[in-house]
């Protein structure tokens, strides 16, 4: 059984992105600076998970086809084998083919590195949303220092992960 608990787990996207903190209404002396987070930090946090999602849902159904094709190109050769007609070679041949392409996307890409970048730069910013709650590091100063140095980093976290 512990074959199968290394199968790829694919997740779906939702239709509307979680928040980081529900109920943000029980904290009312939070407020303003959920409001602020809401406007700065939040979406480019939603871009990043999101995307991060659909490539390792594409680099895992990738995986999926080429072992499934390896699998069918292989018991079509053994039945061209065994049997000897014509049609089944084709079919190997063009199954064959199809996988050739599924490694040179899964090569061309990069979706495993993609994620790894999109991954990266949503649990940064993840970070760094509860680092500006909690007013640690950099967002300890006055208001007004605390948004720009936030709207720094955010910008800097999201111009690393799209390099």
């Amino acid at each position: 059984m512990d074959l199968f608990k290394q199968r790829p787990r694919f997740r779906p996207l939702s239709k509307e992105p979680a928040p980081l903190v529900k109920d943000t209404g029980k904290y009312p002396a939070l407020a303003a600076d959920f409001k602020i987070l809401d406007d700065v930090l939040v979406p480019s946090y939603h871009k990043h998970d999101r995307e991060a999602i659909k490539l390792q849902n594409a680099h895992w159904w990738t995986y999926v086809i080429l072992i499934v094709g390896g699998a069918i190109a292989t018991i079509l050769g053994i039945l061209q084998l065994a049997i000897s007609v014509e049609g089944i070679g084709i079919a190997g041949a063009i199954i064959a083919a199809f996988l050739g392409c599924a490694t040179l996307a899964l090569n061309s890409f990069h979706y495993q590195e993609r994620y790894m970048n999109s991954r990266l730069a949503a649990e940064e910013l993840r970070g760094e949303y509860f680092l500006f709650l909690g007013r640690l590091g950099q967002y300890g100063e006055k208001s007004q220092e605390r948004i720009e140095a936030l709207k720094e980093r955010v910008s800097a976290i999201t111009e690393k992960a799209e390099v």
